[in-house]
């Protein structure tokens, strides 16, 4: 333990650094006497789901290390962990973080797609090993803006995702949902300027033959867990405040894409565009009090399976 450096997880030993997640585990304390998520799914991973979940793993080193007293984060618990990612490179990215995190051997890292073994029809059959995960079951399902990313991976299997996931989580489970409810196409105020930029950015991706996230608005989600059977708790809604770095980021995407444009004087024109949203996106920031425009929300949906249902999950 001594030899680690947590210095990249130290920050969620404070339980308002993370809103997001700082409230799912409020939400696991309050309806588990347990204090654990015990055997989890990380069902779309990312880095930052990652050191979140080492940070659960080392929770009780984390406090020792630091003293935020009441605003310490909760003693919570992990069994262990399963992360699914679709992308080769990310799969690489994750395994080496949880190891330099110290928490390879609490878990694993698989590369799959949750549509295979899928019909077009929407149905798929257990007992002929084409599923991920064919067999396992889990006691906390993550679902970390893995809906808005399925169009990169699996296009037009976002209506099946919940349904594909929910054999997979034990009776009396939990699934906690996170994601980006979708940016307008315009809005009547300085934060127009992210729309406008988001806009930019997703067609630059398309010039690129690359495709873009799609995000789903907390209403779908909502419909769409109904509909796979498990029951909605709660949900919470956070809003976003953008910096100028932060839309600058968004900007960059698009930039890092102009190589892959079909001709050179698309990607010039292109060009141009970004840089005057970048001074736009600048300007609006700098008369803003605290230098943050804030337009739409993440949001988090709990939903629990009941305690009395089984789903087939072996042959």
């Amino acid at each position: 333990m001594a030899s680690l450096d947590l210095s990249k997880i130290t920050r969620f030993a404070h339980k308002n650094a993370d809103a997001l997640f700082g409230y799912i585990e409020k939400c696991q304390l309050e309806s588990s006497s347990s204090s654990t998520f015990g055997r989890f799914l990380d069902a779309g991973t990312g880095s930052h789901s990652l050191r979140w979940m080492a940070s659960v793993f080392h929770r009780e080193a984390l406090l020792a290390e630091t003293s935020h007293g009441e605003n310490a984060a909760p003693l919570i618990g992990m069994d262990s962990f399963t992360a699914i990612t679709a992308d080769e490179t990310m799969r690489k990215r994750v395994l080496e973080e949880a190891t330099s995190l110290g928490i390879e051997n609490k878990g694993e890292v698989i590369i799959g797609n949750w549509s295979s073994g899928v019909e077009r029809d929407g149905t798929f059959q257990y007992g002929k090993n084409k599923l991920l995960l064919e067999n396992q079951v889990f006691d906390t399902i993550l679902v970390d803006y893995l809906v808005g990313a399925i169009d990169g991976f699996a296009p037009y299997f976002q209506d099946l995702i919940f349904e594909r996931l929910v054999p997979h989580l034990a009776p009396g489970g939990r699934m906690y949902i996170i994601g980006l409810q979708p940016i307008p196409d315009r809005v009547p105020n300085e934060a127009n300027i992210m729309c406008k930029i988001t806009k930019i950015r997703d067609a630059c991706i398309l010039l690129a033959n690359h495709r873009c996230y799609r995000e789903y608005p907390v209403d779908w989600i909502q419909r769409h867990v109904k509909r796979s059977g498990l029951n909605i708790v709660e949900t919470r809604q956070y809003p976003i405040r953008y910096d100028h770095g932060t839309m600058l980021k968004q900007i960059n995407v698009g930039r890092s894409k102009l190589r892959l444009f079909p001709t050179r004087g698309i990607a010039e024109e292109m060009a141009g565009i970004l840089n005057r949203l970048e001074d736009e996106s600048l300007s609006v920031t700098k008369e803003q009090e605290n230098g943050r425009i804030t337009l739409g929300f993440d949001y988090v949906v709990v939903a629990e399976k009941g305690k009395e249902e089984a789903d087939e999950v072996k042959a």
